[in-house]
C-alpha cells in the first residue's frame, strides 16, 4: 500500500505536538498505545501488482496466514492481479479478502463515496470473488495527503459512506486501513470512526514496537507493520502484517450465514483414459454443490468428490465448480482436464551404466507401459544398436509380466566410442512407440 514518506511522518509529528503546545490540549487517546503482537497473533501480507506473479504454495508454506489484495482504486482502476491473486491464494487454501484504495476529493461529495464503493463490490464479483472474500473486504484511507482538501469530519463522513455501502451490498463488516500518521493529520477523524474495526500501519523501523493509539481505537484488528518484508514465492519487498489470534475474527460476517458460500478451493483431477476423478475441498456456509463439464450439469450433491464417467480417450473437458447455498452460488472455480490414451505404449530404453570397457557385456533394459503408467506384458521390443562405425546390430525380443524387456550385448574390444541404442515396442491394440539412449565404451 502507499504510504508517506519518513520526513513526512517527522513532520506531521511535530506539527501534532506543536499544536498541543499551541492550544494546550489533545484528544484522550493520543498518548496511549494499542496491544503488542505475540506468537499467537496470525500473520498476514498485502499484496497488489506491484508483486507481479506470486508462488503462493511457497508463500502458504512460509507461514502466512492470511493475505490481503488489492482490487480497485477510485471508480476506475481494477488491479491487473487481482484475478489471478485470488485465483492463486484460494488454490494453495489461504484466506483472501480485497481491499479498496480510495480517493476522497474536495469538494465532499456522498454520492462518490457511494461509487466507490460500489464499482469495490463490482470488481470483487468480476475478479472471482463473488463470495466477497474468505476476509471482510477494507477500506484503504490515505488519501488526500496533505490537508486543506477535506476536513476531519469530511474525511470521517466519506469514510462512513463508502463503508455502510459496502456492508449494504455484501452483507459483510469492513476493515479500516490507515497509517498511524494519516489518523494524526487528519485530527484523529475526531473519533468518527472508532466503532470500526481498524489495521493500522505503523512501521517497526520507525520505532513501533506497538501501534499508538490514535482515531479513538484502543486495540488493532490487524497491524502493517513493515512495509519491507521479504517472503518465499515473492519477488522484493512486501507489507507484513499480524492479525487476530483467530482467521474468524477476520470473516466479518453480519449474519450467521453469509450472502453467498465461498468458492470452493484444492480443485484437482485424476484423469483415467475414459474417467475424471474430481476432487475439492469443502466451501464455507456451503450446502452443496454443482460441477459442470463443458456448460452441462454432471453433479450436484454435497459430496466434496465426484468420478466422471464414460468419456472419450485423449479428449479435453472444462470443468466448472461452484458451492452452493440459500443465498446463490459462489463464484465459479475452472479446470481443464484431458484425459489418457490407453492405446499408446510408452517406452524407455536405459543402460546399465553410461560407461563400459571393452570385452564386457553392456545390459540393455526396455520398460513398456501403458498411457496409465500400467506395465505391458508381451510387447514385441526392437533393439537398434549403433556402433561408433556406425553398424547395426538388430535385436527382437518380449517383455516380461514386468513390462520389462533386458538384452546383454557384448562388446569387442576393437571397438570404442559412444553406442546409440534405439527400442521400438508394438503391441496388439496399442500404437507403436519408441526410445533412445547411448553409452560409451573407453577402453
Amino acid at each position: 500500500m502507499k504510504h508517506a514518506a519518513k520526513w513526512v511522518r517527522s513532520f506531521l509529528s511535530v506539527v501534532a505536538l506543536i499544536t498541543v503546545l499551541a492550544t494546550g490540549h489533545s484528544t484522550a487517546w493520543a498518548y496511549g498505545l494499542m496491544q503488542p503482537a505475540t506468537s499467537a497473533n496470525l500473520k498476514g501480507i498485502d499484496v497488489s501488482h506491484w508483486q507481479g506473479t506470486i508462488d503462493w504454495n511457497k508463500v502458504k508454506n512460509s507461514g502466512i496466514a492470511f493475505v490481503y489484495a488489492k482490487a480497485s482504486k477510485g471508480t476506475t482502476v481494477t488491479d491487473e492481479m487481482f484475478s489471478a491473486n485470488v485465483q492463486g491464494a484460494r488454490a494453495a487454501s489461504l484466506p483472501i479478502g480485497a481491499y479498496h484504495y480510495a480517493t476522497p476529493s474536495a469538494p465532499y461529495n456522498p454520492d462518490q463515496a457511494k461509487a466507490e464503493a460500489q464499482y469495490f463490490v463490482n470488481v470483487m464479483k468480476n475478479g472471482g470473488m463473488g463470495d466477497f472474500g474468505d476476509i471482510m473486504p477494507v477500506l484503504d484511507l490515505e488519501e488526500p495527503a496533505a490537508t486543506g482538501t477535506l476536513t476531519s469530519d469530511e474525511i470521517a463522513s466519506w469514510a462512513r459512506v463508502f463503508i455502510d455501502t459496502v456492508k449494504s451490498l455484501t452483507n459483510r463488516q469492513v476493515l479500516i486501513y490507515s497509517g498511524d500518521w494519516f489518523v494524526e493529520q487528519y485530527n484523529d477523524f475526531g473519533g468518527q470512526l472508532s466503532d470500526l474495526p481498524v489495521w493500522i500501519a505503523a512501521w517497526t523501523r520507525y520505532g513501533n514496537t506497538q501501534p499508538p493509539a490514535v482515531g479513538g481505537w484502543t486495540e488493532w484488528t490487524a497491524w502493517q507493520y513493515s512495509d519491507q518484508g521479504i517472503v518465499p514465492g515473492i519477488s522484493g519487498y512486501v507489507d507484513l502484517d499480524y492479525g487476530p489470534t483467530s482467521i474468524d475474527a477476520l470473516r466479518g460476517y453480519l449474519t450467521n450465514t453469509p450472502s453467498v458460500p465461498a468458492a470452493p478451493s484444492n480443485f484437482s483431477a485424476n484423469p483415467t483414459a475414459n474417467s475424471v476423478q474430481l476432487n475439492w475441498s469443502p466451501s464455507t456456509n456451503a450446502i452443496s454443490y454443482q460441477l459442470q463439464r463443458n456448460g452441462n450439469i454432471v453433479y450436484q450433491g454435497t459430496a466434496t468428490n465426484y468420478t466422471d464417467t464414460a468419456l472419450s480417450e485423449n479428449t479435453t473437458y472444462s470443468y466448472t465448480l461452484t458451492a452452493v447455498n440459500d443465498q446463490g452460488q459462489s463464484s465459479p472455480v475452472n479446470l481443464s482436464v484431458t484425459t489418457k490414451t490407453t492405446a499408446q505404449t510408452v517406452t524407455t530404453v536405459t543402460a546399465g551404466s553410461s560407461q563400459y570397457s571393452s570385452g564386457n557385456y553392456a545390459t540393455l533394459i526396455t520398460t513398456v507401459k501403458d498411457g496409465n503408467g500400467n506395465p505391458l506384458s508381451g510387447a514385441t521390443v526392437a533393439l537398434a544398436i549403433k556402433n561408433p562405425r556406425g553398424s547395426i546390430t538388430s535385436v527382437t525380443g518380449k517383455t516380461d509380466s514386468n513390462g520389462t524387456y533386458t538384452y546383454k550385448y557384448f562388446l569387442s574390444k576393437n571397438l570404442r566410442g559412444t553406442f546409440t541404442v534405439t527400442a521400438t515396442t508394438t503391441l496388439a491394440n496399442y500404437n507403436s512407440s519408441s526410445a533412445s539412449t547411448t553409452f560409451n565404451v573407453l577402453k
